[in-house]
């Protein structure tokens, strides 16, 4: 059965889970990139740590590389590291709300469905 055929408020509810659902995949693909940058960040560090304390570490500022002082740049990570962590928590409380939502929008549909009597395949 095409949505167009459908019950007005089973398509106003299908055209929410639709949209809640692509709100949810963005989400989860933001936190992906934040998690990716968390850990790419743990590594850079790690090795940072340890390094001499006197080796040149340089840092990409647009197209051109800077030497830095070690202290400053591992200054720099760790607070970049704890916005993404703040930013990973943020997204994670919302796919959790999210995750509700549908949840709760996808039972709501199946019991629209069986008061119209509609199957799905």
């Amino acid at each position: 059965m095409s949505q167009q055929r459908l019950p007005p408020e089973v398509q106003q509810t299908l055209t929410q889970y639709q949209a809640l659902r692509e709100n949810y995949a963005k989400l989860d693909a933001e936190l992906k990139l934040v998690e990716a940058e968390l850990a790419d960040i743990d590594h850079i560090l790690d090795t940072l740590k340890t390094m001499e304390q006197e080796t040149d570490i340089y840092k990409m500022v647009g197209h051109v590389l800077v030497k830095k002082p070690r202290d400053e740049i591992i200054k720099e990570l760790e607070e970049r590291k704890e916005i993404l962590g703040i930013k990973k928590d943020k997204y994670k409380k919302q796919l959790e709300i999210l995750e509700k939502q549908i949840s709760d929008l996808e039972k709501r549909l199946r019991e629209l469905l069986a008061k119209y009597g509609i199957t799905v395949a």
